[in-house]
């Protein structure tokens, strides 16, 4: 364990398994009033002001990732991500981007973007997102993209009827036609009929196929 001494004097505890970030651009989360280096749930946040010490201080801090904040385009942040990942080749990438750009989020994350989140997004979901995605192997971006990219990969979510709602819900339930006709009082053909237009509706395969769609696209 170390002690790291903040921009403002103040100190605090640093693990040796911290995940240590430059920040590169402007965010609202750090305001005057933060420190220099920003330690949250065992994450440093080192902001960068000055494009030309980026590689500098990715190798003095010992980063592992840099986090493109706002007011930088496309080519400002693959610029500067080349620059800086010369230095340390492990180098990770952490977006923020404006609410309504889903475009430029679904573009980052196929070009290798590990984290990408709103802008407004605070300095504490901000550590959790990138813990997470360095503990879990994963690509984490915030619930307003990851709708519309789910929405894109799969389709708009299909209209379903009242019944069909109800079917829907006791087929994820694991109950087979015949106990899912007992538990709406109809017949075993009426449900075949639902099914069959479940199946049409989610472009299914099976039964097993309607369940995952509709839960991937927040319908069961």
């Amino acid at each position: 364990m170390t002690i790291a001494i903040s921009g403002n004097g103040a100190a605090f505890v640093v693990g040796e398994n911290a995940f240590r970030v430059v920040l590169v651009g402007s965010w609202r989360a750090l305001t005057s009033t933060r420190p220099t280096a920003v330690h949250d749930q065992n994450v440093e946040i080192h902001p960068c002001a000055d494009p030309d010490v980026l590689a500098p201080l990715v190798h003095t801090v010992r980063a592992g990732w840099m986090l493109a904040g706002q007011q930088l385009d496309d080519s400002d942040i693959h610029r500067m991500f080349c620059r800086a990942k010369a230095i340390r080749e492990d180098l990770s990438l952490a977006i923020l981007g404006p609410r309504r750009d889903w475009r430029r989020c679904e573009r980052w994350l196929r070009r290798g973007c590990h984290v990408y989140l709103e802008d407004t997004v605070e300095v504490d979901r901000m550590a959790e997102a990138i813990r997470a995605a360095e503990r879990l192997r994963i690509n984490v971006s915030d619930q307003c993209f990851f709708r519309i990219l789910q929405e894109r990969s799969l389709g708009p979510a299909p209209h379903l009827t009242q019944r069909e709602h109800e079917v829907l819900d006791l087929l994820r339930r694991g109950l087979r036609n015949r106990d899912i006709a007992g538990a709406l009082h109809v017949t075993e053909n009426t449900i075949e009929y639902h099914m069959r237009h479940l199946l049409s509706k989610f472009g299914a395969r099976n039964r097993l196929e309607v369940v995952e769609r509709a839960t991937a696209l927040g319908l069961a």
